[in-house]
């Protein structure tokens, strides 16, 4: 189609009137449907004052709503995207650090998504502005600033900005690097005997065992907690009717020493101490 579509709220529309009476219309179906799902995750950009900008689109509450988050320096802004049907609207609302409070609502014209978003200070004084979102690719886009008065939108743009893509692991790095990186060796502590080789890389992990067992997925860390958690996806294994579980772990690293009790792929259960009773395997292991 070389016409771009008039207005998301036409899009609501069509929706609601496509459904049977008491159905609910998801703003994540919608956006897909037009297009936009590309706005969602972590993106950021330089202003021409050489401001950073830090934004993020995600998803809350099962994709009837999504949230969003803006840093710039010191100013923080949160505000969350919601659909209207009643009102024919998709609306934004949000709040600042500054004391400002915002309203807005999303539609389109023939250069992209319009944001027009009004921002009532402490004092009472308002500003509004129609930020254009303009696709560029899927790991980049821009947006353009445009003042309005009265209703409408000045003709000359009051600035623009190229967002970039965050990449994934730039964004897990501190969750999937928690000094784990590398190769450890050891036994387990419930007597099975023979010698254990744990490799941790990128967010990924291999283990080899004694009599050709074999283990290799992925980690997910959680060092907020106390002990600290682990929990470990297996994509391949020596055992098959493991492949595709989790084993709930917890572990305790002391510089180049590394406790790790395990739980059976599959349980429910997350260890809590470091002992290797209720099926838990203890693991008592070295960096080499």
């Amino acid at each position: 189609m070389s016409l771009r579509r008039i207005f998301l709220v036409i899009a609501v529309l069509l929706a609601v009137s496509s459904v049977p009476a008491g159905a609910q219309v998801k703003l994540g179906d919608v956006v897909a449907e037009n297009g936009y799902d590309w706005i969602i995750g972590k993106w950021a950009a330089t202003r021409s004052d050489d401001q950073q900008v830090e934004l993020e689109y995600k998803w809350i509450l099962d994709k009837y709503a999504m949230c969003v988050d803006v840093k710039i320096g010191d100013f923080k802004y949160h505000g969350m995207i919601m659909g209207v049907p009643s009102r024919e609207e998709i609306i934004q609302i949000g709040a600042d650090n500054m004391g400002g409070t915002w309203n807005g609502t999303w539609a389109e014209d023939y250069e992209g998504a319009v944001n027009r978003n009004q921002r009532l200070e402490t004092d009472g004084t308002s500003e509004t502005m129609d930020m254009v979102f303009v696709k560029v690719d899927n790991n980049s886009f821009k947006v353009k600033e445009y003042s309005v008065e009265s209703g409408y939108r000045a003709s000359q743009v009051r600035g623009e900005t190229i967002f970039k893509r965050q990449k994934e692991q730039t964004a897990q790095k501190a969750e999937t690097d928690s000094g784990l990186e590398g190769t450890w060796t050891g036994a387990d502590a419930g007597g099975y005997g023979g010698q254990w080789t744990f490799v941790f890389s990128k967010g990924k992990v291999e283990v080899k065992g004694p009599e050709s067992e074999y283990y290799a997925g992925t980690m997910k860390l959680n060092d907020k907690t106390s002990p600290k958690q682990i929990d470990f996806k297996i994509d391949k294994c020596s055992m098959p009717e493991y492949a595709g579980e989790t084993s709930l772990s917890i572990y305790r690293l002391e510089g180049n020493k590394l406790t790790l009790a395990a739980s059976e792929p599959g349980s429910m259960y997350r260890p809590t101490f470091f002992d290797s009773t209720g099926g838990v395997m203890l693991f008592s292991l070295t960096r080499k």
